[in-house]
This record gives structure tokens, sequence and C-alpha cells, in this order.
């Protein structure tokens, strides 16, 4: 039961960077484009690319867990996707909207981190999967 509820709220961030990712292309495309702030726009799509795409594997990977497929497992890799998309994605966004200011300078490292984080989210899942499949089995 605590995996369940702890789940939701994965479930919930992801759907919310879907949405924001949604709304990220829009003005990238609607405001940037119109203005000819190109870099800007392509700083958007991309946000809005890894966030829909982010945010939907973390919904898939709440689920699997939901399943009971990693049920005995603290969620690391839910964890390490909602860091990685707010880091890489948000991180990203700042840059495109307010690029003058030196807040968004500060924030420029936390976008290759975001994009490691992102990594070791999908390489634990991939752990996880495996000692799952194979070694859990082989214990037994």
């Amino acid at each position: 039961m605590f995996e369940y509820k702890r789940s939701h709220g994965f479930v919930t961030w992801g759907a919310l960077w879907v949405a924001f990712s949604i709304l990220i292309g829009a003005a990238g495309k609607h405001v940037f484009d119109a203005e000819e702030q190109l870099s800007r726009a392509e700083l958007l799509d991309l946000s809005s690319e890894y966030g829909m795409m982010m945010g939907l594997s973390l919904m898939v990977l709440a689920v699997v867990r939901w399943m009971g497929f990693w049920s005995s497992r603290p969620p690391w890799p839910e964890r390490f996707l909602s860091l990685g998309l707010f880091f890489f994605s948000g991180g990203l966004c700042a840059r495109a909207f307010a690029p003058e200011l030196r807040f968004t300078d500060l924030l420029s490292p936390c976008i290759p981190i975001g994009g490691m984080l992102l990594v070791m989210g999908f390489v634990w899942a991939a752990i996880e999967t495996i000692r799952e499949l194979f070694v859990s089995e082989s214990l037994e």
C-alpha cells in the first residue's frame, strides 16, 4: 500500500510536466517564432519534447511500480527522472524566457546535471528490471 500511495505523486508530477510541456511548446512556436527569436524558440522546443517524453516515462514507471513489478525496491528511478526533468527542462525554459538575468546564468549548470539525472534514472530502471527478472529468480 505504501508504494501505491508514493506512486501517485510521480504520476501527478509526470502528468503536470506533460501539460506544462504542451504550453511551453506552444509558447515557443507562437511567441518566439512570431518574434523571430529562433534560438529561444529552439530551447523551448527542446524543453517541450523532453518534458513530454520524460513526463510520460515517469508515469509509466510509476504504473509499473503500481503493478507490483518493483514493489520491494525504493523508487529511485522515479526520483532521478523527476529531478532530472525539473533541472533539464526547467533550466532550458529559464534560459529561453529570461536569458539576460543573472539567475539564469546560475541555472545553466543545472541543464547538464538534469540530463545526467535522466540518464541515471533510466539506467537504474534497467538495473531494477534485470534484477527483478533474472537475479531475484536465481536467488529463490
